[in-house]
């Protein structure tokens, strides 16, 4: 994600998502997600003639009569693939050789605007009020299989060079779901994009499958994992750990995952936080179908996670760090203003037991009431919000 302006992550994270789904056609779904993401309200994806990957699915195209537009009307794609076709500046065959093997060419890369409005393709694109044209082409190994041009009119501007890096990104994340799409289930074109998209964010995701088990994760997701057990375990947390018998590597993120996913299935809604002193960490879930190699219609789960953090106390000897996490969570409610009463309702727990709580706090801080209490928390409450 180093090669996306901070204004395309979240538009390039919900694309990733759209084209990973099952779809009959994937073409179709890629240029429908390029303008609700992205705005390229006018689009054609041109499927080339490939060989059967090797054990892979029977799907062929042809290059003349299998394309798909999006904003473009059909009647000037019959004329385009009649009477312009070999004229096309775009058509991998005759582009200059310095072109041939890059992943996004402009207009502009090819000829001038002067030059290309006076071909017969520029002539007739122009006619339809689609000046300009980036193409993003797709590979299998050094042979192009598909192609994908996105357009703009003279009112909606040139392509930009700041464009082509993102752009670059994208036709990569699309040839990879593409090669998957044309040899494998949807089961493993999910985990394809997968790994393509979430190596590199920030942002915490973690596949499961219909059993909730971890299938994969990025490092972000393990890193928040850490954080998670650092602030967030509890008696049950050890338990769980001890008792996993899936892949190590995954052994953290599994038990948080158990801790939320119940959470998740108990309370409803599509997202769940865990807050503390220590900072929020939210979990959003989706599920999606998608059929596996045997054919077999499956739920896959998604995992998307993030974490901020506060700095606590450096001293490992600080008080804070004794306490359990529903000691940090009443802390937090106390620092916030909340009666007992209100806690107990919260935690849905007694208020015999948030005053045993309570005394335990003041204990392990060594004060006999709430004010000298937080006055030892002050520099961990004091840019702490609300939940």
């Amino acid at each position: 994600m180093n090669k996306f302006p901070e204004g395309w992550q979240e538009a390039a994270l919900a694309f990733s998502l759209d084209i990973a789904r099952e779809s009959d056609n994937f073409p179709k779904r890629v240029l429908s997600s390029f303008d609700k993401h992205f705005g390229f309200r006018r689009s054609i994806f041109f499927c080339c003639h490939y060989p059967v990957f090797p054990g892979g699915q029977e799907r062929r195209v042809s290059a003349l009569s299998n394309y798909i537009t999006y904003g473009v009307r059909y009647g000037p794609m019959y004329d385009y693939k009649d009477h312009v076709y070999k004229e096309d500046i775009f058509r991998y065959s005759t582009l200059p050789a310095h072109l041939k093997g890059k992943r996004v060419v402009f207009t502009e890369d090819v000829m001038s605007m002067e030059e290309y409005g006076r071909t017969p393709y520029g002539i007739h694109m122009k006619a339809e009020e689609l000046d300009y044209q980036a193409v993003l082409f797709f590979y299998q190994g050094d042979r192009l299989i598909g192609s994908l041009g996105l357009f703009r009119t003279k009112e909606e501007g040139a392509f930009r060079e700041e464009e082509r890096q993102p752009l670059e990104y994208l036709a990569e994340l699309v040839e990879a779901n593409y090669q998957s799409y044309l040899r494998h289930s949807g089961e493993a074109r999910f985990q394809d994009n997968f790994h393509l998209f979430f190596q590199d964010v920030k942002l915490g995701a973690v596949i499961l499958n219909q059993d909730m088990t971890v299938l994969q994760t990025n490092k972000a997701a393990q890193k928040i994992s850490k954080v998670f057990w650092e602030h967030y375990r509890h008696n049950q947390g050890h338990f769980l750990r001890s008792n996993y018998y899936g892949d190590p590597k995954y052994r953290d993120v599994q038990t948080m995952i158990n801790e939320i996913s119940e959470r998740l299935t108990t309370q409803g809604g599509t997202s769940q936080t865990i807050t503390s002193l220590a900072g929020d960490i939210t979990f959003y879930h989706t599920s999606f179908l998608s059929s596996s190699a045997a054919g077999l219609i499956q739920t896959w789960h998604l995992m998307l996670i993030t974490c901020q953090t506060k700095e606590l106390p450096k001293n490992l000897d600080h008080p804070y760090n004794t306490l359990t996490q529903q000691e940090r969570r009443i802390v937090y409610y106390l620092a916030s203003g909340m009666k007992n009463e209100q806690i107990a309702e919260e935690l849905h727990i007694s208020i015999y037991t948030v005053r045993t709580h309570i005394a335990n706090i003041y204990k392990k801080f060594e004060v006999n009431n709430k004010v000298d209490l937080l006055m030892h928390l002050q520099p961990i409450l004091k840019d702490q919000k609300t939940p």
